[in-house]
């Protein structure tokens, strides 16, 4: 039996959020919300290496490969995000961002 729209939005609204970290403005982020910044943030800064004419991280991405932050432990992921927070604060900062997130609530 098929569920109805009702029963999938009584699904979706009982989906509890884990949240991996607090980032230092005090926002709740979940395993996704960290992935999405950081691939935002990996875009910006290959954008910006791109016109520096600076090809080698995009060169070593393309020769040895990214296995993906979906991929990556909750640690492994806590650890990338404390080490580009600062520059992904920036890049909003400077309006810097290369596309817009949606945002987590929209989705549910």
């Amino acid at each position: 039996m098929a569920s109805t729209p009702m029963q999938n939005r009584e699904q979706t609204s009982m989906i509890e959020l884990k949240f991996l970290i607090k980032t230092e403005s005090g926002e709740m982020l979940t395993r996704q919300q960290i992935i999405d910044r950081l691939c935002q943030y990996d875009v910006c800064m290959l954008m910006r290496n791109i016109q520096l004419e600076d090809y080698d991280w995009l060169s070593d991405i393309r020769e040895q490969g990214f296995r993906g932050y979906k991929n990556y432990t909750d640690e492994e992921l806590k650890e990338e995000w404390l080490e580009s927070e600062a520059g992904w604060s920036n890049m909003m900062t400077d309006g810097e961002q290369p596309y817009d997130i949606a945002s987590t609530k929209e989705i549910l």
